[in-house]
Formats: structure tokens, C-alpha cells, sequence
């Protein structure tokens, strides 16, 4: 790098001594010489020197002068003295009033020396002003992020048993600056009184901890998140705590309001499963006596499924229970129970035995309510249409690779030749295929050598009811 060098010099030969003793150092410079003050003031301003060598005297200007208006308009360029004879009390008062240095001309060779000098001085305190201000700028940005995250550090020295706290912290505590002492019972009377016992004895052991407590502030309680780790010195002797307070007193509120709010949307659907069950139930109650008076066989057919219908989708609701935001059945228990009132209704209980594999099978309610009309009406077929007396129904459900098997047997008389699922059969079997599809599945029909087989792979459906 060029160093830009001004000289302040009447004398022709003195400034051709100096600068044949600055190029001989190694320096690589360009110079411009100036003698009055306006030439100075304008060279300041257009040349822009790194370096400023001034004689003291000169015949219409002086070194001192030089150096104020330099001092002014351009305070951090070294100002060097270069002159004849400088006496002991002048250069006292040159440095003083700011000068880097002085050479006496008798000792030229000295220049570079203290411009070097001079130029690395520079440097460095170029070097702390850019620390101070990086230094400045991360502390501004600690305490705004302090501040955005209502988050404060703290720091309690063991030997001294002085605790120190970051601005946002003492906010946290409710305490002026100005009025903090720097003392642990400062921070351990904010606490709350039923909680002190407790914060005095997790800070008081001088281990690590962590832990919610309530501050009492002028006119409000916080909740305050305390975390702390303790430091050791280089033989392992616990030092100092170290720790971090937050205020999560919105977070906490917050959480409240949510609880509450879940609580009572968990209340008002918890209901709604209960009144649409108990309007099935009455429209179950009705058809029953209904089916009573029934005098067509067809006709009673026809209600009885219907009501069979009716009760497997009341029977849903009156088992789900709300998780994670939606309401939940346990399928495999919903199947046991559903399927022992389909066997009593058919007067089946006792020649059909029926076995259900679904253990930890849990469907949400846009997946449970087509699926058991599903499974229903294939249970009612095979008691209607497939056992002569005896026989032998199989479901399994299992989960496979984000889906869900379904595989219905029964070892009755199978399908009746020349019927085909589900264009060949009654209304029961397009209605099957139709919940199939809204379950993102097909079913497949296998006849084996005894019975039927339908398979039924499906995908569990988005929630429609989510308490969110």
C-alpha cells in the first residue's frame, strides 16, 4: 500500500534528505511539499495524507498552528515534528496538544522509524475502534434480543456473593437499575412467598436447576422460567452461577386460555356425540316398535337392518373419546361390541361364533362411522343368507405401511352363482362398494372352497371434526 505523505518544510533540501532516508527504508510513498497555511488547509483536504511531517517554524506559518487545524480536520493522521532544534519544553507541549512524534533533522535516518511507528499506532487504534464498536454493536443486539425474547442472564459470584443482571433481567424482577444493589436477596425477595422455599433451596445448593416461579413486581405476579449451570475453575472448585431468566408470563396465559378452551370444545363435542346418539337411540326405539307391527316379512327385513345400521353408528359415538384435537375409537372394541348386538338381534348368539382381530386399532370418526356400516352389513349377510345353522365369522384388521387391512371371512354357502359384487347383489353390496370408495379403497371378492372372503385395503380419512 502507498503511503501518502505530507510535508510541511521550507526548505528544499530538508525534504529531499528526508525523503531519499524514506525510500532507502523500504517504504513505498508518493509526497506532496507544502510552506503557508493555505496550501496546507487545501492539501488536507485534496491530497488526503496518511502521514504529516512539519517543520515547527516556518517563515508565514507554524508547526503548532498546523497541527491544531490538522487535529481538526483530520485528528487521526499521525503529525510528526521534523526540526532543526526542538527544545525540551516545546515538545512537551507539541505532544501535548496531540503530535505522534519528533525527529530532529540531524537524525533523518529517524523518519521512517516514526513513520513506521507512527503508522502502526494507527493501525492498532483503528483495530480498537472497530473491536469497540463490534464489541458495542453485539452488546445492542444481546440486550434487543434480551428484550424481544424477554429473556435476562444473571450471574451470582460465590465469593464475593455479588450477583450481577443484565437490564432485561432486572426488568423481569421488577427492579429500577438505578436502585439495584447486586445482592442474591435483591432477586430472592421478588419471589413469590409461596414459592421462595423452594428457589432458595435449588440456587442455595449451587448445583444446576431449572424451574417455573412466580415474581412479585409492583403491580403484578410473573411467571418466570429460572435456569442456571454452574462454573468451576481450572482445578474443578464451583465458582460462580451462570444462569438465565425468562418471563413466560404471556406463554402462560396463553396456554391457559388454550387448556380452557380445549376443555370446553372437548365439552361441547363430548355432548354432541351424546345427544346424536341419544336421538339414534329414540330413532332405534321407534323402528323397533315399528317393526313390531310389520306384517310384510320384507318390510321387517328392511327395518331391521335399518335399525342394525342406526345402532352401529350410535354405538360409535357413544365410544369415542377425544385425542389430539379429534375424537378417537377403539375399533377393535367397537367391533366386539357391535358384533354381539348384530348375533342377539339375529337370533345368532349361540350357533354363530364370531372372532375379531383389531387389537390397537384406533380410526378417527371419518374413518370408523363408513367403515363400520361396512362391516355391518356384511356381518347381517352372512346371518341372513349364508349359515344353515352353525358357523364361523373372522375379522382382522391390521395396520400395513400407513394403511389398513381389512379381511372378512364367513364358512357359510358362499355367493350364489350368478352373483357378482357388487352389481349382482341387493342394495347392501352398492352401498358397500360406495363407503369403499369414500375410504380410498376397493374391496376385493374371493369365493374359497367353503364361504366368502372380501379384502378391503383403505387409507384413514382427514379429520373433519378437529378441535382446533
Amino acid at each position: 500500500m502507498t503511503c501518502r505523505i505530507l510535508i510541511l518544510e521550507d526548505v528544499p533540501l530538508d525534504v529531499e534528505l528526508m525523503e531519499r532516508e524514506i525510500r532507502r527504508s523500504g517504504i513505498d510513498f508518493i509526497s506532496e511539499t507544502v510552506e503557508g497555511e493555505e496550501d496546507f488547509v487545501r492539501a488536507l483536504h485534496e491530497f488526503k495524507p496518511d502521514v504529516i511531517l512539519a517543520d515547527h517554524s516556518l517563515p508565514s506559518f507554524d508547526g503548532l498552528s498546523a497541527l491544531a487545524i490538522a487535529h481538526k480536520l483530520c485528528p487521526d493522521v499521525p503529525f510528526i515534528f521534523v526540526s532543526g532544534k526542538i527544545g525540551e519544553e516545546f515538545a512537551v507541549k507539541a505532544l501535548k496538544s496531540g503530535a505522534t512524534d519528533y525527529v530532529l533533522k540531524s537524525n533523518f535516518s529517524k523518519v521512517p522509524v516514526a513513520i513506521r511507528r507512527a503508522l502502526r499506532e494507527v493501525e492498532k487504534e483503528r483495530e480498537l475502534e472497530r473491536t469497540r464498536r463490534s464489541l458495542a454493536e453485539s452488546h445492542w443486539q444481546l440486550k434487543e434480543a434480551q428484550r424481544i425474547g424477554k429473556i435476562g442472564s444473571w450471574q451470582w459470584n460465590f465469593d464475593s456473593e455479588a450477583l450481577s443482571c443484565s437490564d432485561e433481567a432486572l426488568r423481569i424482577l421488577g427492579i429500577r437499575k438505578d436502585d439495584f444493589g447486586g445482592t442474591l436477596d435483591e432477586m430472592v425477595s421478588r419471589i413469590h412467598p409461596e414459592d421462595r422455599e423452594s428457589f432458595i433451596d435449588s440456587i442455595t445448593k449451587k448445583e444446576p436447576f431449572e424451574g417455573e416461579y412466580r415474581v412479585v413486581r409492583d403491580e403484578s405476579v410473573a411467571y418466570v422460567l429460572f435456569r442456571a449451570k454452574v462454573l468451576s475453575d481450572s482445578r474443578g472448585n464451583p465458582i460462580s452461577m451462570i444462569g438465565i431468566k425468562q418471563d413466560i408470563t404471556e406463554d402462560k396465559n396463553i396456554r391457559k386460555f388454550l387448556e380452557a378452551s380445549l376443555r370446553e370444545k372437548e365439552f361441547l363435542m363430548s355432548e354432541i356425540h351424546h345427544r346424536v346418539k341419544n336421538n339414534l337411540q329414540l330413532i332405534i326405539s321407534l323402528l323397533s316398535l315399528q317393526i313390531r307391527y310389520a306384517e310384510d316379512p320384507a318390510m321387517e327385513h328392511f327395518f331391521r337392518d335399518y335399525v342394525n345400521q342406526l345402532r352401529s353408528i350410535a354405538v360409535i359415538h357413544e365410544r369415542a373419546y377425544p385425542s389430539g384435537g379429534s375424537y378417537i375409537i377403539d375399533f377393535g372394541d367397537y367391533l366386539r361390541s357391535i358384533s354381539s348386538q348384530l348375533l342377539e338381534s339375529h337370533g345368532a348368539s349361540s350357533s354363530v361364533r364370531l372372532d375379531i382381530m383389531a387389537d390397537d386399532v384406533r380410526l378417527n370418526m371419518d374413518t370408523a362411522v363408513p367403515l363400520a356400516l361396512i362391516i355391518s352389513e356384511l356381518i347381517s349377510n352372512s346371518l341372513k343368507h349364508a349359515f344353515e345353522g352353525e358357523g364361523r365369522i373372522t375379522i382382522s384388521i391390521e395396520k400395513m405401511n400407513g394403511s389398513y387391512l381389512l379381511v372378512y371371512t364367513d364358512d357359510g354357502r358362499g355367493l350364489p352363482d350368478g352373483i357378482k359384487f357388487p352389481d349382482g347383489g341387493s342394495f347392501g353390496f352398492r352401498m358397500i362398494e360406495n363407503l369403499s370408495m369414500q375410504l380410498g379403497g376397493n374391496i376385493r371378492v374371493e369365493k374359497p372352497e367353503r364361504g366368502v372372503k372380501f379384502t378391503f385395503e383403505f387409507t384413514e380419512q382427514v379429520y373433519s371434526n378437529r378441535m382446533s
